[in-house]
């Protein structure tokens, strides 16, 4: 065998530098876009079981169900299609997300889940949960209760309670324009 068909340790190491850069820096990408959440929770009533329709500019519209449940010192939130199949599962612990069974991280589920504890931490919270200024709290002018989540001076999240809807429904518009309309499954006798 030649020593040309085999690479020099000196490229081997400078390969395998490269690679060890590239999923660093893959990595530290996925963290930066992580949603906010606080590091500890405020509290707000569970277990509750949710209706979510989410609607993303040029897709149809998609229904899911969420159940989000206490378990030990954390929070499992699981996300199903209409036929019952998983989409998500996370549980949240110490301000920390991570994966619950065997599914492929979703991230546009877990940003719904981050939006969803932002629209239930009390508002005398808030400023504990995210920091004073981070957010702001307004009334439309058909009088719909609305918060949002600000970021980089652009709101992450828009949290809106329309004026006359039952208790526990809300709208939450993320920047890229993916609406998700939250309601509570109604018990049945």
């Amino acid at each position: 065998m030649t020593p040309a068909l085999f690479p020099s340790s000196r490229l081997a190491r400078a390969v395998r530098h490269a690679a060890s850069v590239a999923l660093a820096l893959a990595l530290l990408a996925g963290c930066a876009g992580a949603p906010p959440v606080p590091a500890r929770l405020a509290p707000f009533d569970l277990p509750r079981q949710l209706h979510v329709v989410q609607s993303s500019p040029g897709q149809p519209a998609q229904d899911t169900l969420l159940v989000v449940q206490r378990e030990a010192g954390a929070t499992r939130w699981s996300l199903f299609d209409p036929m019952g199949v998983p989409q998500a599962r996370q549980m949240l612990e110490n301000g920390k997300w991570r994966n619950d069974g065997f599914l492929r991280p979703n991230g546009q589920a877990r940003d719904l889940f981050a939006a969803l504890v932002f629209a239930w931490t009390p508002e005398a919270d808030l400023d504990a949960a995210y920091g004073a200024g981070a957010w702001r709290a307004t009334r439309a002018d058909d009088g719909a209760a609305q918060r949002e989540l600000m970021q980089r001076g652009q709101a992450r999240w828009t949290v809106r309670w329309p004026a006359g809807a039952p208790a526990g429904e809300l709208d939450i518009r993320d920047a890229g324009g993916t609406v998700w309309h939250v309601a509570p499954l109604k018990e049945l006798p």
